[in-house]
């Protein structure tokens, strides 16, 4: 959405979270005399001459407005959204309304159930050792408005919720994975699957795909990776087809699912035309995120892993594998999203682990399906790490991989994360 065509528009914005509040301000400075509608689940303060209504009056305003930009985590499938487009209310997001700034740069934009984060930073980071002027921003968490329109490089991390009604093209669109995810918001996994999709469906000029993900749909001008004719790793090398690259034994992030977050930052780097010795080289430098098999320790005789971020039992069947030749206690659940578990447990029973704790609205369902005897129950995120201590053996890993997202008794899963390192203090 050109800002040209909001100008004699009535504007309302939906959802005052961190994107919310900088789209206002955005829009305040290109538009200041204009009045704007905010529309949030709880009155917001500070808002001076713009008006307040409440989400649940929504339906009975839509004569105050023309367009409404949405906040990502409103679902695209909600209810009043119908109703605003049956009335020729036209709804929009900030990523699109910053797909359309122009810059000079090209635009990196990756998607995928698990990883996309890592990939992002990754690739951030690679392209920032090589020199290059490039930002980050989108999902990962600096929104797209605050970024600066004079980098050469923008390497966008893109959710299923802003890919849903993605009007933008981006030069390089990357799609890692698809697991079942997000059913609350899109509705159901079908739904989920070929939203996340729709960023193939755009029109880049390449398309990054792993050849490993079955659910992909077809699509044109793609590039695959993990593909051993292009970029993949064998035996701790990765290689460019029959081409040795350089070894993975100095590539700091645990996991073979981490190698082949490599492999595709190394395909776009490839793609951009940088040498991939050099990008390989630049990648050992990495130092990961936070909550993603973040391992701290040893705290009396034991060594914490906060990989809060997995949300779904694929990320936490990954950071198992990467640990496989240790001792570990799981701490595994959250919130119920009708996932699979069948394969985890599957996963759990298989490595014999030194025991299992459940807990929140998945920790039942992952109790009953498991074999092992070696399972308790908590009540608690702190009451997991007080069970955990007392059953892992000294030099033992105690990992904290929900599969689950975390909204049922956390604010997101950075908060799980944050208290789980508190609580193994």
């Amino acid at each position: 959405m050109p800002l040209s065509n909001l100008a004699n528009k009535r504007i309302a914005l939906w959802g005052m979270g961190r994107e919310g509040r900088t789209t206002l301000s955005f829009l305040k400075d290109h538009f200041p005399n204009k009045q704007f509608i905010i529309i949030n689940d709880k009155p917001v303060d500070d808002i001076g001459e713009d008006i307040f209504i409440l989400e649940t009056e929504l339906s009975n305003n839509f004569d105050k407005f023309d367009v409404i930009i949405k906040s990502p985590g409103i679902s695209y499938y909600h209810d009043a959204v119908k109703m605003m487009l049956d009335q020729g209310i036209e709804v929009s997001s900030a990523t699109n309304i910053w797909f359309d700034m122009p810059r000079k740069g090209k635009v990196i934009a990756i998607t995928g159930s698990n990883g996309k984060s890592t990939t992002s930073a990754l690739l951030h980071h690679i392209l920032l050792e090589l020199g290059q002027n490039a930002v980050l921003g989108g999902n990962i968490g600096t929104p797209l408005l605050s970024l600066p329109l004079d980098a050469d490089y923008y390497v966008v991390e893109l959710s299923s919720y802003q890919t849903c009604d993605l009007t933008g093209t981006p030069d390089i669109a990357v799609l890692l994975n698809l697991h079942p995810e997000h059913i609350q918001w899109h509705r159901n996994h079908e739904q989920y699957y070929h939203d996340k999709c729709k960023l193939l469906r755009r029109g880049a000029d390449k398309n990054i795909i792993n050849i490993n993900e079955p659910r992909l749909e077809a699509t044109e001008n793609k590039v695959y990776f993990n593909d051993r004719d292009n970029i993949h790793f064998e035996g701790g090398v990765i290689y460019n087809g029959d081409m040795p690259v350089g070894g993975t034994d100095r590539f700091p992030l645990l996991g073979d699912h981490n190698l082949e977050n490599l492999c595709a930052a190394l395909t776009i780097a490839n793609e951009l035309g940088f040498t991939l010795t050099e990008c390989l080289k630049a990648s050992y430098g990495y130092k990961g995120l936070p909550h993603r098999l973040q391992v701290i320790g040893p705290i009396n005789d034991h060594y914490f892993v906060n990989d809060s971020i997995s949300t779904d039992p694929e990320a936490t069947i990954a950071g198992l594998r990467a640990l496989h030749d240790k001792d570990i206690t799981l701490i595994a659940g959250g919130q119920d999203r009708e996932q699979d578990y069948a394969e985890l447990c599957a996963q759990i029973d298989k490595q014999k682990l030194s025991g299992v704790i459940t807990m929140y609205e998945t920790g039942d369902r992952l109790y009953d399906q498991l074999k092992s005897e070696k399972k308790h129950k908590a009540t608690s995120l702190e009451h997991a790490v007080r069970i955990a201590k007392s059953i892992t053996p000294k030099g033992g890993y105690i990992l904290m991989s929900p599969a689950s997202p975390s909204y049922d008794a956390f604010k997101d899963f950075e908060q799980r994360g944050e208290l789980f390192m508190k609580y193994i203090k």
